[in-house]
């Protein structure tokens, strides 16, 4: 049986007469879910439909044969050398080496979350927080951002930060990428889109750095020798200016 919606030749689900896509199949108990329904459970598997991932104390879904989710190695890899990272449709490539459905935001090349419309988390793709006037993109399956309590929690006592990473923690309690200085033990800023070096904390070069460029006047005076900008402090002096 084939689909009726004209121009689809995907296999119809049910008695629906419609693929998946085109509404056809049981969908999710939750409301205000369309997902379609995973073997008897009446749920999704965001919302805990079928098979979960056998590594302990995760309750994502398993992907293929392998009784793991996508974190923890279930499923397809990326076929770029040295990618260790979950693949995304039929490209056999993970989202950051072009895997999956793009932004469909004008000049953008990121990789589309699953939602309404077809585009990455900083152009509103994707859930976003329930939170009244918050338009972030909400995290798990809380409903909202990480600001207003969606996502994992840090497992210190007391601590109500949001946990990076697979440490359970926040960065303040030792959770994430820590700096490559030797000694240490600040977390590594977020290189992506930044000037800084990777895996360093602000301190030691990591993250954004100031884009001033500045013009450095060297006097030439037995004493004097000052970096001042734009000009010298000493005009009657031979300077030359070095970037």
């Amino acid at each position: 049986m084939f689909l009726q919606e004209t121009g689809c030749g995907k296999s119809a689900l049910g008695l629906t007469g419609f693929c998946f896509s085109h509404g056809g199949g049981k969908r999710c108990d939750l409301p205000d879910c369309d997902r379609i329904v995973y073997a008897s459970s009446g749920k999704c598997k965001m919302h805990g439909g079928g098979k979960r991932c056998e590594f302990e104390g995760c309750e994502k879904s398993a992907e293929g044969k392998s009784g793991k989710c996508k974190g923890h190695g279930g499923g397809k890899r990326c076929v770029e050398p040295n990618c260790t990272r979950s693949a995304q449709g039929k490209s056999g490539k993970c989202s950051s080496h072009g895997g999956g459905k793009r932004c469909i935001e004008p000049g953008c090349t990121k990789g589309s979350v699953v939602g309404p419309i077809q585009k990455c988390v900083a152009h509103g793709g994707g859930r976003r927080c329930e939170e009244d006037g918050c338009t972030n993109s909400s995290v798990g399956s809380s409903g909202r951002c990480k600001a207003h309590g969606g996502g994992k929690r840090c497992s210190e006592d007391n601590c109500g930060k949001s946990a990076v990473g697979a440490s359970g923690k926040c960065k303040a309690h030792g959770g994430g990428r820590r700096c490559e200085e030797p000694g240490c033990g600040k977390s590594a800023a977020d290189s992506a889109g930044s000037s800084g070096q990777p895996g360093r904390c602000v301190a030691h070069g990591g993250g954004r750095r100031c884009e001033e460029v500045r013009l450095l006047f060297l006097c030439f005076n037995p004493t004097i020798y000052q970096v001042v900008n734009p000009t010298c402090v000493n005009m009657s002096t031979s300077c030359v200016t070095a970037f």
